[in-house]
């Protein structure tokens, strides 16, 4: 009888705890929209549902061409217009989901706390539409430019194109070509592919390419067929640092300007990986240096970001969370709020400040900001140097986007300089050469290049603050 009622027993438990496992399972399992709606689940990895997925970093393209179709919906409905704007702010941040946390492990505690899927604005203005055409003529005119400064713009692309060596290539140490030991003041023989990234920018900028009609024509896509010969491709991107990511980011500012003003499907893909590893190269505090991962100082810094503004122009992608970073770094090395800017640690120095500036116009700052309007009276104050050209092509773009008093006064001074030093004796004809510690480095060639770019600066971008601004931002 004992026998019977433990069997009895036995067989009762089990079907109690049968029955309260089938309870179980079903309150576990997912139940169809319920899913979808942060209820928990519990998949295998392998087996997450779409909405669980990796994250996906919002692209310049996919943020741009959804504010196109938006402004086309939103132009007669004022009251909806507003919602736009919500494009181009930062996401609140959000719970990650499993996927999300499993990113984050790997990710910077400075990364983690940046808004997933960081919106990135319109890529259209500041383009290089003014390179060309009427557009041209009216923005030459407009902004203080004239037929003297095209003739000094001219005479330097001569020098220039005569000293490029028979593989492509421009040397900062313009004597290794015969032509160039007639001429004195060489540079150092750095980074290769540097040196033809900054050589190609004013031929560009005058609006001249390989694919259109110009004097040119053939340095250029030599120029071009180097830097794509010699980028190497790898898990990180395309490397064309030749020994500095100075070189890497002017070598890449020359793809990328090239593909965004012709579309020549045979630059793309060289132009993107070069893009990729500039995202690689990144310091996880946001800035670049001279080596990938290295942190960051303002001049470095600044190139790279030209390069990715460039991409963007081109309908390269470019991921948000790096542009994010990089406005993180700028916060880093910024004095009275933004106004000014230091190398690598806040300060009140001229060049960085037009670096800095340059930046914070791309990254959306408005005219209006005072901290931009202190920035720009503390360029103009100081003036422009009559040696350092590097401090003088950024800080001329500042203040040719800003306008006004301060950019008129600041461009009849310059421009009127560099065309009376210009050189007209011999085989120097065209070029510039001003004797100060970046000049002993990049020599001639990088004095012309950026004495060049400044006289071009009237059409080289569209105006940023301006109704041809196209409301450029990244």
């Amino acid at each position: 009888m004992d026998r019977i009622k433990g069997g009895i027993s036995f067989f009762a438990s089990a079907a109690v705890h049968f029955v309260l496992l089938i309870i179980l399972a079903l309150w576990v399992a997912p139940t169809g929209p319920r899913g979808n709606s942060g209820d928990i689940t519990l998949l295998p990895y392998e087996q997450l549902p779409e909405d669980l997925s990796l994250i996906q970093t919002v692209t310049p393209v996919e943020i741009s061409k959804a504010q196109d179709t938006m402004q086309q919906e939103l132009q007669t409905d004022s009251a909806m217009a507003g919602e736009l704007t919500k494009l181009t702010e930062p996401l609140p941040n959000q719970m990650a989901t499993n996927s999300q946390a499993a990113t984050l492990e790997t990710m910077s505690d400075l990364q983690k706390n940046l808004p997933w899927q960081m919106a990135v604005p319109s890529k259209s203005g500041g383009g290089f539409q003014g390179r060309s055409g009427e557009l041209k003529q009216q923005l030459l005119s407009a902004r203080g430019g004239s037929p003297a400064t095209e003739d000094a713009v001219e005479r330097a692309l001569r020098w220039i194109a005569a000293h490029q060596l028979p593989d492509g290539s421009w040397s900062f140490n313009h004597h290794e070509m015969e032509i160039g030991k007639l001429s004195p003041n060489p540079g150092e023989p750095l980074t290769r592919t540097g040196a033809t990234g900054l050589a190609l920018l004013p031929f560009l900028g005058k609006g001249y390419t390989h694919m259109n009609e110009n004097p040119y024509r053939d340095q250029i896509e030599r120029g071009l067929y180097f830097l794509r010969a010699n980028i190497i491709i790898g898990l990180n991107g395309g490397d064309l640092q030749d020994g500095s990511m100075y070189g890497h980011g002017l070598a890449a500012l020359a793809l990328c300007e090239a593909y965004a003003m012709t579309e020549d499907p045979a630059l793309r893909s060289e132009a993107t990986q070069a893009v990729r590893f500039i995202e690689y190269a990144q310091h996880d505090e946001g800035g670049w240096r001279y080596q990938p991962k290295q942190p960051g100082d303002i001049s470095v810094f600044g190139w790279q970001l030209m390069a990715l503004k460039s991409a963007l122009l081109g309908d390269i992608k470019v991921d948000s969370t790096t542009i994010g970073m990089a406005e993180f770094w700028l916060d880093r090395v910024q004095q009275a709020d933004g106004a000014y800017y230091g190398y690598q640690h806040p300060g009140k120095m001229v060049s960085p400040t037009s670096i800095g500036l340059l930046s914070r116009m791309y990254l959306g700052w408005p005219k209006e900001d005072p901290r931009m309007h202190k920035g720009v009276d503390f360029l103009s104050d100081e003036g422009p140097s009559k040696t350092d050209m590097y401090y003088n092509y950024y800080a001329t773009n500042v203040l040719c986007h800003y306008g006004g008093p301060q950019w008129e006064g600041w461009n009849d001074e310059l421009k009127a300089y560099l065309i009376k030093t210009q050189s007209r004796k011999g085989y120097t004809t065209g070029s510039w050469y001003f004797d100060e510690k970046h000049s002993r480095v990049g020599g001639r060639l990088y004095v012309t290049c950026l004495s060049a770019m400044i006289l071009e600066v009237y059409y080289r971008h569209m105006p940023l603050y301006s109704e041809k601004s196209l409301d450029f931002t990244f």
